[in-house]
C-alpha cells in the first residue's frame, strides 16, 4: 500500500522554482515569482493558500521609510498589491488555465465588495498588513481622516514599513532590516473553486508579475515616493493544504479513462471611456458567464506615485445598460442618483446604492448582500475621503449560480460626466477595467487537457 496515499491532510510549503537568494523586485533580475506543484495524487485546497513573503520598502536608495514621509501603499490592499498578473497553467499539459491581468484593480474590488469599511477596519486589514504596528500618535484617535498627510491610519500603516538597522544591507538579512511579514490568499477564479484534482491537471505552474513601485506607492507630501523608490520581497513561499487520496480512491480514478473537471476563472480586459458617451463593447467566447465587475480611474493617475492606483474613483455615471449581442440584457440604469455636479470626485465617495448593490450581487446571490454595506456611512465613508469605493457589476445568474454562455458581444452604453480630479469643470478620459467570472471546463484523457 502507498503509505503517503494514506495521509488525510498536510500544509505544503512551496519554496519559488526559480528561487532568489538577493530577493524579487519589479525592477530587479527577478520581477516574477515562480512556484510549481508536482501532479501527486491529492486536491489542493487553493482557497486557503497563502503567499508569504517579507516585504521591505524604501522611499529612497538605501533610505528607509519614516511616519513623516509620505510613501503610502493603498490600506484595503497593502501587501495584496504587490501582484500586478497571475499566470496558472498545467504543468504536465502545457494548457493556461488562467490568466488574470491587472490583478491589483481586481484585488482592490474583491476587498471592497466582500467586507463593509467597518469590517476591513476590525478584520481584514490585519490580514493584508494595512495597519501598523500601534499607533504613531498615542494623543490623536482619530483614524479616519485621509485627506492629510497627518492622517492616523496611513501613519499607522507607515510603521509597517520602518526598517530597523541598516537599510542599504544587500541582501538584507534578519539582523540588518526589520521587514513586514505578509501571508496573503490569492483571490484567482480558480482558486474560488472546489478543491483542484492536482493528478488531474497535471499539477501546477503559477507564474506571479510583480507590479511596479509607481502602481504600488503613493504620496505627493513631505518626502514622497520618487524613481528611486523601490520594494523588494524576501524569503517568499506558497503554503498549500494538501488532501491525499487514499488507496481505493486511486484505484478507482486510474480505473477511469478520461475524466471531466470544472473550476471558474476571471477574464480580464482593459478599455477606455473617452467621451461623456461611450459605447464598449468586449467581444467573448465564454461558457456558463457567471458575472462581470467593472471599476474606473482616470488614466492619467495610472502609474504615478501621485495618485493612489488601486482607488475605485467614480467617474460621474448617470446612465447605464448592459447589452447582449445588441440587445439590452440584463441591466439598465436610465436615471442614477448621483451628488451635485459642483462637487469634486475625489472629495466623494459614491451614494449610488442601487448601482452598488448591483456590483455586491456579482460577488454573490444579491440576497446574500448585507445591508450594512450598502448603507450611507459605509458606502461613501468620512466626507473628507479620497480613495473611492465605486464599481459596477452585474449577477447573469443571481438564482441559478449556472450563469450563461456568451459567443459573441457584451457591450454597456455608458453616460458619465468623466469629471477630472480636482476639477469640476473639466472632462479626462478613464480606464475602464473589466472582469468577467465563468466556469471553465475540461475533458481529460490520454490526449490531453480538452476545453469543453
Amino acid at each position: 500500500m502507498n503509505s503517503v496515499a494514506v495521509q488525510q491532510k498536510r500544509f505544503a510549503k512551496f519554496a519559488p522554482s526559480n528561487n532568489s537568494t538577493t530577493g524579487y523586485s519589479p525592477n530587479g533580475s527577478q520581477p516574477i515569482i515562480r512556484f510549481s506543484i508536482a501532479d501527486t495524487k491529492a486536491t489542493a485546497d487553493m482557497k486557503n493558500a497563502r503567499l508569504n513573503f517579507r516585504l521591505r520598502v524604501l522611499r529612497a536608495a538605501n533610505t528607509e521609510v519614516a511616519v513623516a514621509d509620505d510613501v503610502n501603499i493603498d490600506r484595503r490592499v497593502m501587501a495584496s498589491g504587490v501582484i500586478d498578473q497571475v499566470i496558472v497553467s498545467s504543468r504536465r499539459y502545457g494548457n493556461q488555465l488562467e490568466s488574470v491581468h491587472n490583478y491589483g484593480r481586481l484585488n482592490s474590488a474583491w476587498y471592497d465588495s466582500n467586507y463593509s469599511p467597518k469590517q476591513m477596519w476590525c478584520n481584514q486589514n490585519l490580514q493584508t498588513r494595512s495597519i501598523g504596528i500601534g499607533k504613531a500618535d498615542c494623543f490623536h484617535s482619530t483614524g479616519e481622516n485621509v485627506a492629510t498627510l497627518g492622517n492616523m491610519g496611513d501613519q499607522w500603516a507607515r510603521k509597517q514599513l520602518f526598517l530597523n538597522g541598516n537599510a542599504g544591507a544587500q541582501p538584507p538579512s534578519s539582523k540588518d532590516a526589520s521587514m513586514i511579514d505578509c501571508s496573503i490568499p490569492l483571490h484567482l477564479g480558480m482558486f474560488q473553486s472546489s478543491d483542484i484534482n492536482l493528478d488531474a491537471v497535471g499539477g501546477l505552474e503559477i507564474a506571479i508579475f510583480l507590479t511596479r513601485e509607481s502602481f504600488l506607492l503613493n504620496g505627493s507630501g513631505n518626502n514622497p515616493p520618487t524613481a528611486g523608490s523601490s520594494y523588494q520581497l524576501h524569503d517568499v513561499s506558497l503554503s498549500v493544504p494538501l488532501l491525499y487520496y487514499s488507496a481505493a480512491e486511486i484505484a478507482a480514478q486510474n480505473a477511469q479513462p478520461e475524466q471531466a473537471i470544472t473550476f471558474m476563472n476571471w477574464t480580464s480586459i482593459y478599455s477606455v471611456l473617452d467621451s461623456t458617451f461611450t459605447s464598449i463593447a468586449h467581444r467573448l467566447n465564454l461558457n456558463n458567464l457567471l458575472s462581470s465587475i467593472h471599476n474606473t480611474q482616470p488614466t492619467a493617475s495610472i502609474n504615478t506615485f501621485a495618485n493612489n492606483n488601486f482607488a475605485l474613483r467614480d467617474s460621474g455615471i448617470e446612465q447605464l445598460t448592459f447589452l447582449k449581442d445588441g440587445v439590452k440584457n440584463p441591466l439598465e440604469k436610465t436615471t442614477i442618483v448621483d451628488t451635485p455636479a459642483n462637487q469634486n470626485i475625489n472629495q466623494r465617495g459614491t451614494k449610488q446604492v442601487e448601482v452598488l448593490t448591483e456590483a455586491l450581487g456579482a460577488y454573490k446571490n444579491p440576497i446574500d448582500v448585507l445591508y450594512s454595506q450598502v448603507t450611507g456611512e459605509n458606502v461613501t465613508g468620512p466626507a473628507a475621503i479620497a480613495q473611492g469605493h465605486h464599481q459596477l457589476g452585474v449577477n447573469y445568474d443571481p438564482s441559478g449560480g449556472v450563469g450563461i454562455n456568451v459567443a459573441g458581444t457584451i457591450s454597456y452604453d455608458i453616460q458619465t460626466k468623466l469629471q477630472q480630479l480636482g476639477n469640476a469643470t473639466l472632462t479626462e478620459p478613464y480606464a475602464f477595467y473589466s472582469f468577467y467570472l465563468s466556469k471553465q471546463g475540461y475533458l481529460i484523457n490520454q490526449n490531453g487537457m480538452i476545453p469543453i
